[in-house]
Order: C-alpha cells, then structure tokens, then sequence
C-alpha cells in the first residue's frame, strides 16, 4: 500500500495538471484528484514532570497525534515516518444532464486502522437542481460531516497553507455521514456579499473505531450518531469569509460483551457541537481564524463534557513563498482536564502548477490533568508535497 501511493503521488507530480480529466468523449464523466506525500519526524518530547521516554497506549514516546480520526501518531523512535498521513485521492462525477449528477470520492491512505489500509470511498452522492441557474442545491448520499470550515476538503492539502489544520481543532470519532443535505445561495442585495444557507440530516456508525479504540479503550469499541441534524451560514466578500454552524446528534458508544450483546458505554447522549470561523484573504495577508465549542451535558447522568478548541494564524505571501504562524488550543472544561497548546510554524511553496511543497515546525505543550501522560509535549518536523490534478 505504501509503494502504490508513492507511485500515484511521483505519477501525479509528474501529469503536472489539475485540469478535469474527461473520460467519455461526450465530457460527461470525469475524474480529478488529490495528493499528499507527507513525512514526519519528532525531534524531542517529554512527559509533564519528566523527560524520560514513557508509553501511552501502543505507542513509544515521545510522540504526537497529528490525525485523530486515523489515528496519525508520530513517534520520535521510528524517526522519518512516510506512512501517518500520506494519501492518494481520485473524484469522478457523472452528469445525466445539466442538473442532475452522481460524485464519488475514492481515498487510498498509508495508512487506515477503521477499514484495513484499504481504499475507502470517501463521499458518494447524487446532486440535483431544480433548474441548471437554480440557487438551490438538494444532494443524497454519503458525505463528510461539514462540522469545520475546512472538512469538505481536509484531506485535499493543496487547499490550505498547513501540513494539516491544527489537530487540536479538527478530528472526531465520526467524520462522515449517510443523509441528504439542501444548500440556498443568494446575493445579499447589491453588495459584493454573498451567502449560503445549509442544512444536513443523517447518522453514522464506525464500527471498531479507531479514534474511541486506539487512543482512549484499547478495547475494540464502537461508536454512532443518530438523528444528525446540522445548519451552517456562510457569508463571503471575496475577501472576508465567515462561517457559523450548529449541529446536533444522539451519540452511542459501546463495546461487544461476552456472550454477545452490548456493554454501552454512551446511550443515546444528545449532543450539540457549535463553530464559528472567521477568514480574510486581503492582497500578501492571510489570516485563519476557528472557534468551536462541543457540548454533552445530561445532569440527571451526571454528564459534562464540554469540549472548547480554537485556532488563529497570520500569514503573508511573498511570491511563491507564504510563511505562517498558527496558535491552537482545546480544553475541557471538567476534571479531569483534557488539554494542548500548540505552536506552528509553516512555510507553503508553490514551485509548480497545482503543486505545493510545504515545511512545518509544531512546538506541542500537553495541558492535560491526568495522572499519566496523554502523549506529552512534542517538537515534531514535517515536510509535504501536495497537489491536485
């Protein structure tokens, strides 16, 4: 798996285009793509209180998660790793006729605990428009959760100035969902304002989930939401971008017991996760800014868990070249404390069409009140080719 994602990623280098590629003659059916060829190296790190090596879970530390859904851990003791967060992936979309068309996104990544290492398909839905100038847009299928401003196009890291989004904003057990979804796009009078208002409903269920498995159990264990019911606001200039969202969901969590059965450990908890981001593309500056806030409070089951992570970055383009410096956090807000600071350091270098080579230092701080590590403090180094076609 790790030689033919190398092989698509040097094959799509090597095309040097991002144009659609059309493979009927009609041009009704067409395929694009995406790679990303990361490698990742923790220079040093330490438990709080100590700076001896120590274990957290499967891993050896020092290390650092860089992708909670996929369970992207870097270790210091296995040096450059190119098999954490390096993928290879491919869209094809059929039109039937100006307003109706099918979508399907296949991923193949280095590595994937929740389905084996082998490809997965990502989205697969069906659009339709009530007419090919209509404001409004209905689609059915599978899809990613729109929980972030960058979720639609995570793992495509051609689309942002990082290695990755701030993995102590972005990541949770469930990351896609299986529904419908409607989108209204309108002028905001005669300004240069435009929004859009979404809505999404659905549910999700990850068997053997890597994320609840791995990092927290290490017992198998799976995880579902239920009744999945999301809206988001959007409002762009063409230079400010800002975004709101709510979304509520009953989540489960639970383990086979002996003899079959269930032991739950979740039981249909409702739950609410709330986002706000704020952007601006202006001339050289960039700034990314991302605030969001998880809510799972049942006081009768003496349930509290309150998630807060944000994210703020300031950048400048100079030619090809664009440093940036990003801020990241998250706590809970109960005893015991979950927590991080993290500090990044990026550099993005457009050298080619569609291409983009990208370096980064995370200085990585745990801010945890546990009685054990959770993973520690971090520097780690990463380096990324990434691109489109």
């Amino acid at each position: 798996m790790k030689k033919t994602i190398m092989a698509w990623a040097i094959a799509s280098l090597a095309a040097g285009s991002a144009a659609a590629i059309d493979l009927t003659e009609d041009g009704s059916l067409k395929l694009t793509g995406f790679y990303n060829l990361t490698a990742g190296k923790v220079l040093s790190g330490s438990a709080q209180g100590g700076g001896a090596p120590w274990s957290y879970q499967q891993w050896q530390c020092p290390c650092t998660m860089q992708g909670w859904e996929y369970t992207s851990v870097y270790q210091k003791s296995e040096g450059w790793q190119v098999d954490q967060e390096s993928l290879v992936g491919v869209q094809i979309k059929k039109e039937f006729s100006p307003t109706l068309s099918a979508t399907a996104q296949l991923v193949a990544r280095a590595r994937n605990p929740n389905h084996g290492s082998r490809p997965t398909l990502d989205w697969a839905y069906l659009t339709w428009q009530p007419s090919a100038d209509s404001a409004w847009t209905f689609q059915a299928g599978q899809f990613r959760i729109p929980l972030y401003y960058y979720s639609d196009y995570l793992y495509i890291g051609y689309a942002y100035p990082w290695v990755r989004p701030a993995p102590d904003v972005y990541g949770w057990p469930i990351y896609a969902y299986q529904g419908a979804n409607a989108s209204y796009r309108t002028q905001l009078g005669a300004s240069d304002w435009a929004a859009t208002f979404h809505v999404w409903g659905g549910e999700y269920t990850q068997k053997n989930d890597a994320y609840d498995t791995l990092i927290y159990y290490t017992t198998p264990t799976h995880e579902s939401w239920k009744n999945i019911v999301g809206g988001s606001v959007t409002a762009n200039n063409g230079v400010i971008d800002v975004r709101a969202m709510t979304m509520w969901y009953k989540a489960s969590t639970w383990q086979d017991a002996p003899g079959g059965g269930r032991t739950m450990l979740v039981d249909g908890q409702g739950t609410r996760i709330m986002g706000l981001s704020a952007n601006m593309d202006y001339k050289n500056w960039l700034i990314k800014s991302e605030v969001d806030r998880y809510e799972q409070v049942d006081a009768a089951k003496g349930i509290n868990n309150i998630y807060k992570y944000a994210l703020v970055g300031v950048g400048y383009q100079y030619g090809a070249w664009t440093p940036m410096y990003t801020f990241s956090r998250y706590r809970t807000v109960t005893e015991p404390i979950e927590g991080r600071n993290t500090q990044y350091l990026s550099l993005r270098w457009d050298f080619r069409k569609n291409t983009a080579l990208k370096v980064q230092y995370d200085v990585s701080k745990d801010k945890s009140h546990y009685s054990y590590p959770f993973f520690g403090d971090s520097k780690l180094l990463s380096v990324s080719l990434q691109g489109i076609f």
